[in-house]
């Protein structure tokens, strides 16, 4: 077989295929249910936007709740102060001396009579001895004489003795009987001297003057102390002690509201040390002057209750308990105009607007004067009620 070459070939009738030209596009269905969508979405919110302001609410009569009698709650009148102990002492020396003995220390709990402290006493403890001595030998003359006295007494009536010798009795007894008076008066002497030295030893002691608690201490054991500090190197108190139990809050109350305290009334302490704790307290006293230039009035308020960790010095603030007024009502009285109630299912009530909402409040009618009657109900003073509803007829009770 051979291959025979096409040369003279038509090649007019050959054809080529051809392909369709690519489909114009056309817009996308979806994105014109989009745009159907958010205009549709605008003119709901224009809609609602429109309608409320465009339909005008409805005018309605209303009237204020009237408040007679009594008072509504007011908030309790406060004050700042600072705990202070009402018994409280200097404790210091009767005599001047050199502080020998110091017993106590700063938080020492002491007894009424214990002794706390004590002024060197020797000199005191000489004058002491020399006051015996002179009253033991005042004692010893005393005898002497008595006993001589005695024996002149027993010779002179039986007379047996001369009279030469009864002269020199007589002569000794009147010398026995001076010594006696003599004697007498050294003996009281000397009784006065010790007694007076015994006061003296007795004042080198330093005793505490009540049960209390020591806060301060002013003196150390070797300075000189003396009543009334008579020298610049010497102390006059040796140690301040104060009761405890005698724990009460000082405040100042401005002039304009001291006739909101009064004596005995409640109140209630809080301190900054104690937080979350709340003490029971009473208005002890009211100081009867003012301080003019602060233009305020001292009040003492004793605590009721007490713990450990209330100290003099602390900060606190008490909390007055309001004092009801004779001329004031237990309770707040409450009026409504009669027209703005209605019987609803067998009951009464009325209708509050409040920031132009309606609310049904069911009420108790007490007892009407004129136009108006008393209620109980949950209102409150000011309370805005409606006279009438709209589109419909109020049908007052009667």
């Amino acid at each position: 077989m051979t291959n025979t070459p096409i040369r003279d070939a038509d090649v007019s009738v050959l054809t080529l295929p051809r392909e369709d030209p690519p489909p114009t596009r056309q817009p996308q269905s979806w994105l014109r249910w989009l745009t159907a969508g958010v205009a549709a979405a605008f003119l709901l919110v224009a809609l609602y936007w429109y309608v409320p302001r465009s339909s005008a609410l409805p005018e309605v009569d209303t009237a204020t709740v009237r408040l007679a009698g009594g008072h509504l709650p007011t908030s309790p009148l406060t004050a700042s102060g600072y705990v202070v102990a009402q018994r409280q002492a200097s404790v210091a020396s009767k005599g001047t001396g050199r502080l020998e003995y110091l017993g106590v220390t700063v938080g020492s709990h002491v007894a009424t009579g214990d002794v706390i402290a004590r002024v060197q006493q020797d000199d005191v403890q000489a004058i002491q001895h020399q006051a015996r001595a002179r009253l033991d030998v005042a004692k010893a003359e005393l005898r002497d004489a008595q006993l001589s006295y005695a024996r002149a007494k027993a010779l002179l009536p039986n007379q047996f003795i001369s009279q030469a010798e009864f002269d020199t009795t007589s002569t000794r007894l009147r010398r026995a009987e001076a010594a006696v008076r003599s004697s007498s008066a050294a003996i009281a002497a000397a009784e006065a001297d010790v007694q007076t030295a015994n006061e003296m030893l007795e004042n080198t002691l330093i005793r505490s003057p009540f049960d209390g608690t020591v806060l301060k201490k002013f003196a150390e054991i070797g300075e000189v102390v003396a009543p009334m500090a008579g020298s610049t190197g010497s102390r006059g108190a040796v140690v301040l002690i104060a009761d405890m139990t005698s724990l009460a809050v000082e405040t100042e109350i401005s002039e304009s509201s001291i006739t909101q305290i009064a004596k005995g009334q409640l109140a209630d302490i809080t301190l900054d040390a104690v937080q979350g704790k709340h003490y029971p307290a009473t208005v002890e006293q009211i100081v009867p002057t003012a301080d003019r230039s602060k233009g305020t009035v001292l009040a003492k308020v004793r605590f009721v209750e007490l713990d450990d960790r209330v100290l003099p010095e602390m900060s606190a603030k008490v909390s007055f308990t309001p004092v009801a007024q004779p001329h004031d009502s237990a309770q707040p009285r409450l009026f409504v105009p009669s027209s703005a109630l209605v019987q609803k299912n067998g009951r009464l009530a009325l209708y509050m607007l409040e920031d132009e909402t309606v609310q049904e409040v069911s009420v108790e009618v007490v007892s009407k004067s004129g136009g108006d009657s008393e209620v109980h109900g949950r209102l409150t003073a000011s309370a805005q009620v409606i006279l009438s509803r709209p589109g419909e007829s109020i049908d007052p009770a009667h």
